[in-house]
């Protein structure tokens, strides 16, 4: 993340995120922590129903996104490989998959969860910095 600019980035974990890592002991809130990162509280579990609220907030949230095609290329693949669990004899939707393209996915879905719009109170109320006058 350092190497990509992103050293300042707020990280959100899932709700397993407090769960200790078992060669460490240590939570993976702890071990970005260490590493300098900041970590939000890990996200609660939402339960039943957890994959649906993802991909409507992602639903809603998408028009807004835009992906750097040179750099994204295998997340993309696997947002485009996310797919239902199928019951073909009853004809019915089983949920999501978990499969390799599900990580990728519940990733962008617990982002769209987590989003706040930038407020435009933030910016009314910033400091004005003048460098031509000397102000930092």
């Amino acid at each position: 993340m350092r190497e990509r600019g992103s050293e300042k980035a707020v990280n959100y974990l899932p709700h397993d995120g407090v769960n200790a890592s078992t060669i460490t002991g240590k939570t993976y809130a702890e071990h970005w922590r260490e590493a300098g990162f900041a970590v939000e509280p890990p996200v609660k579990n939402q339960g039943r129903g957890a994959a649906m609220m993802r991909i409507e907030a992602l639903r809603r949230l998408s028009p807004q996104l835009w992906f750097n095609e040179a750099t994204t290329e295998a997340g993309r693949e696997a947002l485009g490989f996310y797919h239902e669990k199928r019951d073909y004899e009853r004809q019915v939707g089983l949920g999501p998959e978990h499969d390799w393209s599900s990580h990728a996915a519940d990733a962008l879905g617990l982002v769209a969860v987590c989003y706040e719009a930038p407020s435009r109170t933030a910016s009314f109320n910033r400091v004005i910095q003048y460098k031509e006058q000397g102000w930092v």
